[in-house]
């Protein structure tokens, strides 16, 4: 029993006893599911402590803790040792789109379109290779990995944002959002921690959930995430990667200069973190500018999708990564796509050339 009253004790969160079934921790994950979910907990917020929590509702402190690990799990609310239990930020974001949106008589401000204006230059480079007499080579099951000549226009393609990488090191994924899953699902486990930006990509939150993957959202400024918040976090928990778009980050648009990237490199080599880096608006860079992964070259796995560059709708993506994930990332793709589309990585080799 609770030794002092609770009536008017201040509490970020007081779920209804009456609303309490057996089993009681699942009941407690449902109602705090429930409070997230439709806006009574605003992102950020911090959550009672467990026992405080516990003493209110009359019950073990493990059946609150039990509560918490299924939201965890959910993606719903992260712990940070030291500080407590918050709300996830961008709990709410994942993106839909159907093709009635085109009739709507408003602006999409939630996501992103890639500009279609390439569309006319792809057209033209599918017709030349249809006319080609190699065609049929390009679908077939070789190389799961892409074919040399493309992962050659690969490497050139991302020489043009100062990212020098050998051929061994460099694969083709049928896009972005594919890139992401493979690496989540190769290199990471359920319940591992990945460092983010405060607001960050909406569809990798999503993926994170699904994987049971929790991320940790990190202060930053108008150069992106702090080193020093990042470091400090490092210390008390127990993160094994780090997700960043460092050339404009979706949604806040911030870009980080060469000195934010470098002192982030800092604290990736310091506690040994996988970097994901996504740099899918490398062409926003300034020219000269690095991506983070030249300066982590043991820890890296480098996204480059053309969605945003070249074309959105032919679903190629080049990745790059350090020596240690090749087996890996080699193994992910052949059982996550068996390859991407020889053909679909033709159109982007032929523009790209």
């Amino acid at each position: 029993m609770p030794v002092n009253s609770f009536e008017n004790y201040p509490m970020s969160w007081k779920p209804n006893k009456k609303q309490l079934v057996p089993p009681l921790y699942r009941s407690i994950a449902s109602l705090l599911e429930y409070d997230i979910l439709n806006g009574f907990l605003a992102p950020n917020t911090k959550l009672p402590p467990q026992r405080e929590l516990a003493d209110y509702l009359d019950i073990n402190l493990s059946t609150i803790t039990r509560a918490f690990k299924i939201c965890e799990l959910k993606g719903l609310i992260y712990a940070v040792t030291g500080r407590g239990t918050f709300v996830t930020p961008n709990v709410k974001n994942a993106i839909f789109m159907a093709d009635s949106d085109e009739n709507k008589n408003f602006i999409e401000m939630g996501i992103i379109k890639p500009l279609d204006h390439t569309n006319s230059f792809v057209a033209q480079a599918i017709k030349s290779i249809a006319a080609k007499d190699y065609l049929e080579s390009l679908l077939d099951y070789r190389h799961p990995l892409g074919m040399p000549y493309h992962r050659m226009a690969a490497k050139k393609w991302m020489g043009r944002f100062n990212m020098d990488v050998p051929i061994d090191n460099i694969a083709i994924t049928s896009g972005g959002q594919n890139s992401f899953s493979l690496i989540l699902m190769a290199l990471f486990h359920p319940g591992d921690k990945i460092a983010v930006d405060l607001y960050t990509y909406p569809n990798f939150v999503e993926l994170a959930k699904i994987m049971n993957i929790q991320l940790i959202p990190i202060e930053g400024d108008e150069q992106g995430m702090n080193p020093e918040r990042l470091d400090g976090i490092c210390t008390t928990t127990s993160l094994q990667g780090i997700y960043l778009s460092p050339s404009c980050n979706n949604p806040t648009a911030v870009s980080m200069n060469m000195k934010r990237r470098k002192e982030i490199a800092e604290v990736i080599n310091k506690h040994g973190l996988i970097l994901i880096e996504d740099d899918v608006y490398s062409f926003l860079a300034p020219d000269g500018f690095y991506p983070i992964s030249h300066f982590v070259p043991e820890r890296f796995v480098y996204i480059l999708s053309v969605a945003k560059s070249l074309n959105s709708g032919v679903r190629v993506a080049f990745i790059a990564y350090a020596d240690q994930f090749i087996e890996k990332i080699t193994y992910g793709i052949f059982n996550l796509n068996v390859k991407t589309s020889a053909l679909n990585a033709e159109i982007i080799t032929e523009l790209i050339n």
